[in-house]
């Protein structure tokens, strides 16, 4: 999509960030509290190494991901959602590979996610992108019933 740009956050899209994913997350009935932490305190995350980029378009933010350190091996996605009439530009996949890349520079062995069997075309797009689905264990959110993992190395 041309004029697309990924930038990192900054603390002025703020709303912006947080409407996208509680958009999706209402709209699929996937919302919980847990979601709260992330979207209500990105700075905090940000100050601990996460990531998170937004996909700008035309003066206005399209799309997020959010990118969390497990551990010094694992960083986990989180929050990829993308604005009802820019889906199917390929934005998602923009934001996941930008996440795939910073993983590959700071030599990650392992990128996680968790998501929900509701979501297929967001299941389809990580499995073209080599994530494979793993067992659910311990998961962050009640509503997460699929877990996937992407080994880099």
């Amino acid at each position: 999509m041309e004029g697309l740009e990924i930038k990192s956050y900054e603390h002025k899209y703020h709303q912006q960030f947080k409407r996208i994913s509680l958009d999706w997350l209402h709209l699929h009935h996937l919302y919980e509290k847990a979601d709260d932490d992330l979207l209500d305190n990105p700075k905090k995350y940000l100050e601990n190494g996460s990531f998170i980029f937004l996909a700008h378009f035309d003066h206005q933010v399209v799309g997020t991901i959010s990118l969390i350190p497990v551990d010094q091996n694992t960083y986990e996605i989180l929050k990829l959602g993308v604005v009802d009439g820019f889906k199917g530009a390929g934005i998602g996949r923009k934001l996941m590979q930008i996440c795939i890349d910073v993983c590959v520079e700071k030599k990650v062995k392992i990128i996680t996610l968790e998501s929900s069997s509701k979501l297929e075309s967001a299941l389809k797009l990580y499995e073209k992108l080599g994530f494979e689905h793993i067992e659910v264990v311990d998961a962050h959110f009640e509503s997460a019933d699929v877990k996937m993992e992407l080994k880099l190395r």
